[in-house]
């Protein structure tokens, strides 16, 4: 579906709280034009039990959008979006294990989408959560679509930013990916237990631009001054979990996705940006959006310009497009109807 035309352009706003766990890394007030008052972020901790989970809440009401960074970024990752959200929204962005603030998983602990969802569930009945509307971007978006297929009950919709699905392989493959997988995470292991890597600025900016290859310098520092600490020398090291950058999709089959999608029947927004990364053939795609649209009560999948990272780099579209869903998901709800698009 083609993106609807540029609206006006908003206030922009980096995140320029301080926290314990935050770094000095600076992002240029003037470089955003924005008023600080846009922000009333409140840091949250969750005990899971085996951990502390954390994350930034705003806003008050009773509609609650839980959001989910992509891997390797952290809660930061909606900071120009959520300034867009209307009014009566509790807006709670949450760092995943081993990422931002949270806590890392034990030693044992395997990081993967299925772990991701089990913390995510004790969070949300930690919070009392019993209902809410599900934001993820990438890997995020990964853990939403199995978290609205395991616990329907939970999500009052569900939206995902450039992921329809994640690569599959076949079962055959399975053996020799899983040994590739547990050799990577046993050395990374290992080296999480060295000392680890010590940047200057902007060259952690640099690599963050280049590693992601969809950041811009502003995104790339929004998602730093939560991700990385400065240290005594001045310089800076990144916070998360060597672990977690095992690459770990992939175990889950085709067959198995179109059945999970399938299974997931609140109101679906796909936001996909046409220069973002593709893990499936076209063919594939459409079969797994025609079996998430099968019994979905509300159905919707746009394309934008962008990359990757597109709601980092185009944040008015992309909130547009979120609004103009959270507005037909009440029309869904109140008046029953379904054939609607954003």
């Amino acid at each position: 579906m083609p993106g609807p035309g540029s609206p006006k352009r908003k206030s922009e706003v980096i995140d320029g709280e301080e926290t314990n766990n935050t770094s000095s890394f600076s992002c240029p007030s003037a470089h955003h034009g924005v008023k600080t008052d846009a922000w009333e972020w409140e840091e949250v901790e969750i005990d899971i039990d085996w951990g502390v989970l954390r994350g930034k809440k705003r806003g008050s009401g009773p509609r609650k959008i839980l959001g989910l960074h992509g891997w390797l970024d952290n809660a930061n990752t909606f900071d120009l979006i959520a300034p867009m959200f209307p009014q009566g929204i509790q807006f709670l962005s949450l760092d995943l294990p081993g990422h931002g603030n949270s806590d890392h998983f034990p030693p044992g602990f395997i990081y993967d989408p299925r772990g991701y969802m089990g913390a995510v569930k004790k969070a949300m009945k930690a919070l009392g959560w019993e209902r809410f509307i599900f934001l993820g971007h990438s890997m995020g978006a990964v853990v939403g679509i199995l978290y609205s297929a395991v616990f329907p009950e939970d999500v009052e919709a569900f939206i995902s930013i450039d992921i329809i699905k994640p690569w599959s392989s076949p079962p055959e493959k399975y053996a020799a990916q899983f040994t590739k997988y547990f050799n990577q995470y046993f050395d990374h292991e290992t080296k999480a237990t060295q000392k680890p890597l010590i940047y200057e600025e902007d060259e952690l900016v640099k690599k963050t631009i280049e590693g992601s290859k969809s950041l811009d310098e502003r995104g790339a520092r929004i998602l730093l001054s939560r991700g990385a600490r400065t240290v005594e020398n001045g310089g800076m090291i990144l916070k998360r979990d060597l672990r977690a950058k095992v690459y770990f999709i992939g175990f889950i089959s085709f067959e198995a996705w179109v059945e999970l999608a399938r299974s997931i029947r609140c109101p679906l927004l796909f936001v996909k940006a046409n220069d973002g990364h593709k893990y499936e053939t076209k063919e594939r795609y459409d079969i797994m959006l025609a079996a998430f649209e099968e019994d979905c009560r509300h159905f919707s999948c746009v394309e934008m310009e962008g990359k990757h990272h597109v709601h980092l780099t185009h944040p008015e579209i992309v909130g547009t497009y979120i609004n103009s869903f959270l507005e037909k998901c009440d029309s869904v709800i109140h008046n029953g109807t379904s054939n609607v698009n954003v």
